[in-house]
């Protein structure tokens, strides 16, 4: 019994929620379980109802008080526009609708035949054939639609006591359950006979049949059970504990997909799968239920004075219809037929649209959703904008109670207006078209639930930080979403960036391509006084540090609103005049900023008007207006130079750009470095960076002017430098005798000799040096003993002085 509370009580809590989620229970093991007392205990939360389903009559028999017995309704076939009715009294009454099953209709009797004495209990009609198959007296007979008479070449099947068909594109099988032998049989219909395919045994009577796809679902005097049409294999269900004298039905309807619906103990409708599984919780219906179909996505519930609307979707009782006396339901297209012993009622389905606007009269939003969101609804194709209006509903109920993760959901599937958003805050209304009219102004209730919001908002800062950084949220969204709304959205986005003091972000939406509005975002940006610079200055540090970064990224945001929109003076004066010695907030930043915004430009006037000022500020950034342009915007070379000609670092730079990043050959360009190079070096006397890069300039371009350099080297201390100028000009060996004799590093020379080649010419001239220059045998020695496979031996021995010994170049000597 733990199990079965456990799969099919706790296991089914969902419904009695809003939004129910599938579960699935295996009703196979609880078999031989009595389930009353147990699915008894199932909570039943009625719902308010409405109208669903309107009913009507089609027709109804009128006589007088002696005929009243000749005719009583037993049982009812509908095939539109044909109505056949079975009569206790054993005849069969065709008759047709003047139109579609509607309220206004009316239905024309055509024939009646007596086919027999008793009951007629089951009529089913077989449209390729046109047989109508009528069950009365436990024997099956086959009838013509249109003449009722019985056709001669069809045996008639006896001790049957239910009947139903399965109707396929390509064949027609009839299902029938015998009291007598306990069986299901299954029969092949065709135009002129019927042939037995299968025989299904059965252990208790038989009082209830329904077909779906290749599975029948049989109730029996104890028990559900499925039987697979095909293989023959049945499985047993669970008991129902059903008693007659307690007026208990045994029922089974086909609800379609392969699911029944079942008449289960404890009051429930339980739905099963022909695999056996439950896949959605159980309806909560009385125990004296007389008939039930489904209508997806509802059922009906017929009862001895009401029929009741259950939903498929949450389980909940929508509405409860008057009808006495009722007998049975007939499932239709677009409903069901409803049959006293006198009469029969159309039960029509309210248009789905007209069903949510009534749940959206009713604030039940979570009902209307979950009706367009069923299978059955095909909401996109027919029913798409009332979806996006009942899920944007929907999402400021949940917007008010602060389930900002829900709500946003909503209102992006819902593809909301951002301006229905906006208008809810005073503040922002600013930024809405004047053409612009909510359309939740008319809903009273939506209207006084933003009048409290709002004086909440004055009251509670915290609460209003929360509903800001949610709309802040939301509009990051709708930029994606809504891409003819940015200009709207994109402004209420940089005011909120601004409230809630969100710099970074303030600042990405401005660098990144951008809608706002100039004139209302400017005035945004620049309306409070508390980030002035006099303000900040009058601050206790911590709070102006922090001020003063807020106050930064408003001048950033307020030059990039600028020249988003194209007035890149204003952008650059913005900061140049920020950046003023004067301002407490002068800083690197902004400069950045500025030299940041000018590199980019296309209007060289403005360049060329506040280049000097960022070069003045800090030479090295400044210098990159020029340096980090695009190659189709580069400014003449020779123009800027002349304005780098009073900033030496930024010259260097720029030189440097040229020759490195532009590959630039004209010898002015490489001359006007060296000579650079050289004015730095000599005011720094150590070696340097600066150095290190004169001579590798010197070294490996071939295009500068060595006239002019060497000019400029020399008088001066740079003797490396001026060795390497002599050697450009092919006076290897005077560069040599300059580096041997004059050059305070002693390896100079030789790594002279070693950057040109390891000719052997220029070595002895080097060895000849260190021998006739005073204090350097150490250093010829050592050149002897590096590269004695450069040196001929024969050569160095005719230049050695006389006084070395064979064991002084025993080194030398060696390595030959």
């Amino acid at each position: 019994m733990g199990r079965l509370y456990t799969a099919l009580v706790k296991g089914f809590t969902g419904a009695n929620t809003k939004r129910t989620t599938s579960c699935a229970t295996n009703l196979k093991q609880f078999q031989g379980i009595n389930l009353v007392p147990v699915l008894s205990n199932f909570n039943y939360i009625p719902t308010m109802a409405f109208e669903v389903f309107t009913i009507s009559c089609v027709y109804e028999k009128t006589f007088e008080a002696r005929e009243k017995d000749k005719f009583c309704i037993q049982s009812l076939e509908f095939y539109h526009p044909n109505l056949y009715i079975g009569t206790k009294q054993g005849s069969i009454h065709h008759l047709v609708l003047s139109t579609s099953v509607s309220p206004s209709s009316n239905a024309k009797e055509i024939r009646v035949k007596n086919i027999t004495s008793s009951p007629v209990m089951r009529i089913r009609l077989v449209p390729v054939y046109n047989h109508l198959l009528v069950l009365s007296n436990r024997t099956v007979v086959a009838l013509n639609v249109f003449s009722l008479e019985t056709n001669q070449s069809f045996k008639k099947i006896q001790n049957v006591s239910q009947l139903e068909l399965l109707q396929r594109d390509d064949s027609v099988q009839m299902v029938t359950c015998s009291s007598q032998k306990k069986t299901v049989r299954v029969l092949a219909v065709g135009l002129d006979r019927w042939e037995v395919l299968k025989e299904i045994p059965l252990v208790h009577e038989p009082l209830a049949l329904a077909v779906d796809g290749t599975s029948a679902c049989v109730g029996t005097s104890e028990s559900y059970l499925l039987c697979d049409l095909q293989t023959g294999h049945r499985d047993d269900l669970f008991q129902h504990r059903h008693s007659r004298q307690q007026q208990q039905q045994v029922l089974v309807s086909s609800v379609g997909g392969g699911e029944f619906l079942l008449n289960g103990p404890g009051g429930l409708g339980l739905f099963v799968t022909a695999s056996g599984v439950c896949q959605r919780p159980p309806l909560h219906w009385s125990s004296g239920v007389l008939a039930a179909c489904a209508c997806p996505p509802y059922a009906l519930c017929l009862q001895v004075h009401e029929l009741l609307v259950y939903s498929l979707l949450d389980q909940q009782c929508k509405q409860s219809m008057s009808v006495r006396g009722g007998l049975g339901l007939v499932p239709t297209a677009d409903g069901a037929l409803v049959f006293t012993d006198r009469g029969v009622f159309s039960v029509l389905s309210v248009p789905l649209q007209e069903q949510v606007h009534r749940l959206m009269e009713q604030e039940r939003l979570d009902e209307a959703l979950l009706l367009l969101e069923s299978e059955h609804s095909h909401t996109l194709d027919l029913h798409g904008e009332l979806h996006r209006t009942v899920m944007c509903r929907a999402g400021f109920c949940h917007f008010y109670q602060q389930r900002f993760t829900e709500a946003t959901d909503l209102f992006i599937k819902g593809e909301l207006d951002p301006r229905e958003l906006l208008h809810l805050f005073p503040d922002l209304r600013c930024f809405l078209p004047g053409h612009f009219h909510s359309s939740m102004n008319h809903q009273q209730h939506h209207q006084s639930q933003a009048r409290v919001l709002q004086e909440l908002w004055r009251t509670e800062p915290e609460l209003r930080r929360r509903y800001l950084g949610f709309l802040a949220d939301f509009l990051r969204a709708a930029r994606r979403s809504s891409p003819e709304l940015r200009a709207d959205v994109d402004s209420a986005l940089l005011w909120l960036f601004v409230q809630t003091a969100d710099s970074p972000s303030l600042v990405q939406l401005l660098e990144s391509p951008n809608a706002c509005e100039l004139d209302t975002c400017e005035a945004v940006l620049t309306r409070n006084d508390r980030y002035r610079c006099g303000n900040v200055g009058l601050l206790h540090v911590e709070r102006r540090d922090s001020l003063c970064w807020l106050f930064l990224c408003q001048i950033l945001a307020l030059g990039l609103l600028y020249q988003s929109h194209g007035r890149y003076e204003e952008a650059v004066q913005q900061t140049v005049s920020t950046t003023d010695p004067s301002c407490p907030l002068s800083c690197s930043e902004l400069l950045e900023f500025t030299v940041s915004r000018l590199s980019q430009l296309e209007d060289t006037d403005t360049v060329w008007k506040y280049a000097p000022w960022a070069l003045h500020h800090d030479q090295e950034t400044g210098v990159q207006i020029f340096t980090q342009r695009p190659a189709q915007i580069q400014l003449p070379s020779e123009q800027v130079l002349s304005l780098l000609q009073t900033h030496p670092q930024a010259r260097i730079k720029y030189l440097e750009f040229l020759l490195h990043d532009m590959k630039s050959e004209e010898a002015g360009h490489h001359t006007h470095l060296a000579l650079a190079y050289m004015s730095q070096t000599l005011q720094n006397q150590q070696y340097s960076e600066t150095r290190r890069k004169l001579q590798e300039l010197l070294w490996d371009s071939k295009c500068y002017d060595v006239s002019a350099v060497n000019e400029q080297a020399k008088s001066t201390s740079l003797h490396t430098e001026r060795a390497i100028l002599l050697g450009r000009t092919g006076d290897h060996r005077g560069a040599l005798s300059l580096l041997v004799q004059d050059c305070p590093e002693p390896a100079a020379a030789e790594e002279y000799c070693c950057r040109l080649s390891t000719d052997q010419d220029l070595m002895l001239h080097l060895l000849h040096l260190y021998l006739t220059s005073e204090g350097r045998s150490a250093a010829a020695l050592d050149l002897l003993k590096k590269y004695p496979e450069v040196l001929s031996g024969q050569r160095v021995l005719e230049v050695l002085p006389e006084a070395w010994s064979v064991q002084l170049l025993s080194g030398f000597l060696l390595g030959l």
